[in-house]
């Protein structure tokens, strides 16, 4: 995130010229002790940035100076315009922004490139929203997204009935249609945190130091991958007509049998999941193991009937 603030910023400057640190800060809502610490940040990195002292001073780019964020390829060209997700954009407030940058981003591209964007823009749309269109209100995201963009420290309270604490927020994650907020506790431990359980939020006055070495991206694969590993396993072996495969998740590849029928193997939490899964598709599902959930069916089935 911060690196999309100092881009902002370094294009503003570049597109018009000496500017305060007050304009600055109101162009681009970012607090005035966050613009000066980015102006900082540019000009250790390199960028030709200088300050002019005085009553008509402020801060400004060498004349000759340009970024250059050309050099595409047609298949980057393709992941950027394919990858946007509306409702996410919609949650932060910046699809109208997005459309608009695309619109701009599609111009400013050479003419071969720009009809490989064009052509992908078209044709391919990614929607990683289900059919159902409910969805948690993200109601504390705006907070949270600002504690993020200022460094600024966070008090929440979460609904598991802890004492409001204090983090530092490090990064959101949109996974489908849910937030999540993940920051570093007071003693230095990342933690994951649902927005939707969160019960109060409240931005305080206390500065943080981002972690020089953190990477959300990285650190949200390895949170998955650690979630998956916990989860409890029921490992079962099912036999399923075609039109219903797709209410389950092989954990190895399907095989294919007599009369459109499939075997899936696949992985539950325990045996009463299970045993509503296989039940929920009338006939559709037969289990092939283990023997206790065949039990299992068998029992229900029976308590169905009878009570039927």
């Amino acid at each position: 995130m911060r690196a999309e603030r100092l881009l902002r910023l370094l294009l503003y400057l570049q597109t018009r010229g000496q500017t305060t640190v007050a304009q600055l800060a109101e162009a681009l809502d970012i607090s005035p002790r966050t613009i000066q610490r980015d102006l900082e940040v540019l000009s250790l990195a390199g960028v030709p940035i200088y300050s002019i002292r005085g009553r008509r001073g402020g801060w400004a780019l060498l004349p000759d100076y340009r970024t250059r964020l050309t050099g595409l390829t047609p298949s980057e060209v393709m992941s950027v315009f394919v990858g946007a997700t509306a409702h996410v954009l919609a949650d932060l407030g910046l699809d109208a922004s997005s459309d608009l940058a695309v619109t701009k981003l599609i111009a400013s591209l050479p003419e071969g490139t720009r009809r490989e964007a064009e052509y992908a823009r078209q044709r391919l749309l990614i929607d990683h929203a289900g059919w159902d269109d409910r969805r948690e209100t993200p109601r504390w995201l705006t907070l949270c997204r600002e504690a993020l963009w200022e460094e600024m420290r966070l008090a929440i309270t979460y609904a598991d009935g802890t004492e409001p604490f204090e983090v530092d927020p490090l990064g959101l994650v949109a996974k489908a249609r849910t937030w999540y907020l993940v920051a570093a506790r007071t003693d230095g431990r990342l933690r994951t945190y649902r927005l939707s359980r969160l019960t109060s939020a409240t931005l305080t006055t206390i500065p943080f130091t981002r972690p020089p070495t953190f990477d959300l991206a990285t650190y949200w694969t390895q949170s998955q991958r650690e979630f998956q590993a916990s989860r409890p396993s029921y490992p079962i072996t099912l036999k399923v007509r075609d039109h219903a495969v797709h209410r389950f998740r092989p954990t190895t590849p399907m095989l294919p049998t007599d009369n459109n029928w499939w075997i899936i193997h696949t992985d539950l939490e325990n045996p009463h999941e299970a045993r509503a899964a296989v039940l929920a598709q009338a006939g559709a599902a037969i289990v092939l193991d283990p023997p206790e959930l065949i039990t299992l069916i068998h029992e229900a089935a029976q308590q169905i009937a009878e009570s039927h």
